[in-house]
């Protein structure tokens, strides 16, 4: 019993150790696949959701299919961004300040330009005595991709 009550703490510290570190790599992994299908949203041919607006003008379209992507963590709107990169890199607009609608006085956005969108969040740990080395840990990911018009059809 004196054995099992000296090794306990450190076994239980272990077993909580691994289950935050689980719950780390998850929040970053859902971080990741958002900032990922929001890139790959942008860069699908086509007017997804029927407004007139193309899949790579669509900065709200973007956005929520980011948003949709993540599974268990605290990520909104506001927390995804969306940058458009010229062919020498760029920035030419984003969805937050200059938006890439040519119609609403936005930046053109032309074939071969690149995409980029970036998610973050915040790690909470839930463990307090771990929570003082993990709580706080910035996940941020960032997907880039390209945009090519008449790959399989008109932009």
């Amino acid at each position: 019993m004196v054995e099992f009550a000296v090794i306990a703490p450190f076994l239980f510290l272990m077993l909580f150790g691994v289950v935050e570190m689980a719950r780390l790599v998850h929040g970053f992994t859902t971080v990741w696949s958002g900032a990922r299908e929001g890139a790959r949203y942008a860069t699908a041919i086509g007017d997804a959701d029927g407004n007139g607006t193309p899949n790579y003008l669509d900065c709200d379209a973007i956005v929520a299919a980011a948003v949709a992507k993540v599974a268990g963590m605290d990520i909104d709107a506001g927390d995804i961004s969306v940058t458009y990169f010229d062919l020498s890199g760029t920035p030419v607009a984003d969805c937050d300040v200059n938006p890439p609608a040519p119609a609403a006085g936005g930046a053109n956005i032309d074939s071969g330009f690149t995409v980029e969108v970036e998610a973050s969040s915040t790690f909470d740990a839930v463990v307090p005595v771990l929570s003082s080395f993990i709580d706080g840990i910035d996940l941020t990911s960032r997907q880039t991709r390209s945009i090519f018009w008449g790959v399989v059809g008109e932009a």
